[in-house]
């Protein structure tokens, strides 16, 4: 924004926050956030940005965090920005890298699993980013 009277331009601060859908043995990693324990969908893994940090870092504190897995072969599949707030969101695929075996952060989910593609049950918008990384996947579209 210009400020009329004297010039002096105001950028927006934004955000930046990754969705990061997770895949292992023709399964992704599906999980449900603590908060929204009785919604029937599942979400992805999401999180915010630190100070200093890369998304791809971002990317593998994140899953981290909220599954307790390490994850290799990151790669960047779009973002989107997220109108009812200030964020943008950037969308990635990656590989697991170790175990599958996950100890959820029961503060931040209420689940986490690998699902197959018939087991994926999408959220009823189909405008998010979230939903439309986890019909790719569903679709057997390349991750």
């Amino acid at each position: 924004m210009r400020c009329t009277h004297c010039g002096n331009i105001i950028y927006p601060r934004i955000n930046p926050a990754v969705i990061v859908g997770v895949l292992h043995d023709g399964k992704i990693l599906v999980t449900k956030y603590a908060r929204n324990a009785e919604v029937p969908y599942y979400a992805l893994i999401a999180g915010f940005t630190e100070i200093g940090e890369t998304l791809e870092e971002t990317v593998k504190r994140e899953v981290m965090e909220e599954t307790g897995l390490h994850v290799k072969n990151i790669r960047y599949y779009k973002s989107q920005p997220w109108g009812s707030a200030a964020d943008i969101l950037a969308g990635f695929y990656c590989d697991l890298d170790g175990s599958p075996e996950i100890h959820m952060d029961r503060q931040e989910l209420s689940r986490a699993l690998w699902a197959s593609p018939a087991d994926v049950i999408l959220q009823p918008d189909d405008w998010s980013l979230t939903n439309e990384m986890m019909q790719r996947f569903k679709e057997g579209k390349p991750c």
